[in-house]
Parts: structure tokens; sequence; C-alpha cells
């Protein structure tokens, strides 16, 4: 039989091999996922802490002006502190916005992690990896385990219609491009007040 027209099968030892990387790679998403979280939150902390001083520092400015009110260079630096605390709220509301990427990334990575678990379960088994009915259960439980919008998308391009990996990828860069553009425009238009964590 030719080369070209065999069957591919993986053997015994190139499954095995399989299933060590995708475990490998589980291992590794859900430790970064960990050491991300204990990051992010210690940032978060920080920003709240900060954000609750920079109310403080505004107050007292003002109450300060208000016992000096006579005196022009005080009234000079509390016009000067408010810009600076304005600006520095500003900022770390942009911070805190960023943030929140990373819940994203974090739930994402969960996703990714959970499926490569169920790559590894399917792939272990000889019974299971021949099994139509197998890889179309594990395609719905991905497909339901898709909790953003993007990844629901991202699995329509690839899974329904067929559009290779790279192809899709660029869809899918150039979509949440635009939303990103959309989003800020309409948070620059509202001005609505940021929630900390």
């Amino acid at each position: 039989m030719n080369a070209s027209t065999e069957e591919f099968a993986l053997g015994a030892e190139e499954v095995q091999q399989t299933i060590l990387i995708l475990n490998l790679s589980v291992a590794q998403i859900d430790l970064s996922i960990t050491e991300g979280d204990h990051s992010v939150n210690t940032l978060i902390d920080s920003f709240t802490y900060m954000s609750q001083h920079i109310e403080e520092i505004q107050a007292s400015s003002q109450n300060i002006l208000d016992l000096v009110s006579d005196n022009e260079a005080a009234q000079s630096y509390n016009a000067l502190l408010a810009s600076h605390t304005t600006e520095l709220a500003s900022k770390m509301q942009q911070a805190i916005i960023a943030f929140q990427f990373y819940d994203k990334l974090s739930q994402r990575l969960e996703h990714v992690s959970k499926g490569l678990s169920g790559l590894a379960e399917i792939v272990s088994h000889e019974m299971r990896v021949k099994n139509r009915e197998e890889w179309d259960t594990f395609k719905q439980t991905v497909r339901k385990g898709t909790t953003m919008r993007e990844e629901e998308e991202l699995f329509e391009l690839i899974f329904d219609q067929h559009i290779p990996t790279d192809e899709a990828i660029e869809i899918m860069r150039s979509r949440m491009l635009t939303r990103m553009k959309e989003n800020k425009n309409e948070a620059t238009e509202e001005e609505d007040e940021i929630e900390l964590f």
C-alpha cells in the first residue's frame, strides 16, 4: 500500500507521549492561572487602597482651602493638587479596566485547560478515541464551556465554518479590535464611574 494512501494512526507509544504533553500543558496553564490570580489580586488591592486615599487627599485639600480661603498661594496649591489627584484617579481607573482583561484571560485559559484534559481522557482510551459519539459529545462539552462571545464565535469559525485556524484568529483579532474601539468610544461619551473590584 502506498504510504500516502495509508491511514495514519498513532501507536501506543505516540498516544502515551501525546497524553503526557496534554497533561503537561494543562498543568502549566493551571499554574499560570494560580500565579496570575495572586499577582492581580495584590495589584487590585493596591489600586483600591490608593483610590480610597486619593479621595481622602482631595477632601483634605478642600478642607484646607476652606480654612485659608483668603490665601492666594493656598488656592493655587489646592488647584494644582486637585489637578494631580484627578489625573492620578483617571490613570488608576484605566489600569483597573486593563485588569479586567486578566479576568477574561483567566477564564479562557481555564476553558482551554478543561478542553485539553477532556482530549487527553478520550485519547487515552482506545475504544473512546475511535467512537464518533465520544467526539461529538466532547465537542458539545467544549462548546457549552464557551462562556464568552469571542470564544463562541471562534468555535463557530473553526468547527462550524471549517475556517483554518490562522484565518479564524485573524478574523477574531479584527472583530475584537473593532469592539474595543467601540467600547472605548462609548466609555468616553458616557464617562461612567468605574467600579472597583
